[in-house]
């Protein structure tokens, strides 16, 4: 099996947590360039509270803020909504989902806060660097729901359930955005996870802060090292233990995994499997 070498000069958060939870899917996604339309029904909902959210904290000085991030999220759903397979949903529907995540951003928005925002929905670059071993050769790319006017970070998250007791403390997201805060503002940022988690009664909001140290900076570079390497050698294997495989498009390739190394599927023969596959524009082509 021959693998081209990687062309790009960064590495994205999401791109490095696809890898780090299966390394196929990575191929076949981020090298490849194949991506379905397809989203799961609270992933359409929580792209929407997103957009509701960074709406009500970009525009601050507005007095028709709320109404602008209620109709911003109503837009945003019923953009995603359109890509949910609701026949084969049993318990969920479109409208009684569309009212929860209405219900999930006012109940973010109404829980107050003291943040300000410097930059919502910010992009940033950073070296990825180690304390003893240097800098790899590509950078991290990092999108940031909101920076505040001290340099401090808020994630927005919606929760299908309430968080595991110390979850926050171990996210590569967190990792990922004080290694760019800190490499493009020369500050340790204070991470808060913003966590809205939709409930029988009413959506629950909980505020939880973390912060990184040297050690976490190291570990992130002996991932994406680890992510380097992999790719260099050719160790792309499947990972049917994921998070994401009853999910994932690409669960039948990898239950009819063999052996490694093992021929990758062409993007004809993977077509012709999953007929819904496109090929994302900027991709190019090999």
């Amino acid at each position: 099996m021959s693998i081209q070498e990687r062309n790009v000069d960064y590495v994205s958060v999401s791109e490095l947590r696809e890898f780090l939870s299966c390394p196929l899917r990575w191929w076949y996604k981020y090298k490849m360039g194949l991506w379905t339309d397809k989203t799961t029904t609270f992933f359409a909902l929580g792209t929407a509270v997103h957009s509701g959210l960074a709406t009500w904290y970009g525009n601050s000085k507005l007095p028709n803020r709320r109404d602008l991030s209620l109709r911003m999220y109503r837009a945003t759903y019923a953009e995603e909504s359109a890509k949910v397979d609701w026949s084969s949903e049993e318990k969920r529907d479109q409208i009684g989902d569309s009212a929860l995540g209405e219900k999930m951003l006012v109940a973010g928005i109404d829980a107050g806060d003291d943040w300000e925002a410097e930059a919502v929905e910010r992009t940033m670059f950073a070296e990825i660097s180690h304390s003893k071993l240097g800098k790899l050769p590509i950078r991290l790319k990092a999108q940031v729901d909101m920076i505040t006017k001290q340099h401090d970070v808020v994630e927005h998250k919606t929760a299908e359930r309430k968080w595991e007791d110390g979850r926050e403390h171990g996210d590569i997201q967190a990792t990922a955005y004080a290694m760019a805060i800190r490499d493009n503002f020369a500050h340790d940022p204070t991470v808060t996870f913003n966590i809205i988690t939709k409930s029988v009664k009413a959506p629950l909001v909980e505020r939880r802060q973390t912060t990184r140290n040297q050690y976490d900076l190291d570990k992130l570079y002996i991932q994406a090292r680890a992510f380097l390497d992999s790719v260099e050698k050719g160790a792309i294997y499947p990972n049917p233990s994921s998070w994401a495989h009853a999910t994932c498009e690409y669960r039948e390739v990898c239950n009819k995994w063999e052996s490694h190394p093992q021929e990758l599927h062409s993007m004809d023969s993977l077509k012709v499997l999953i007929p819904n596959l496109r090929v994302k524009k900027d991709t190019p082509q090999e």
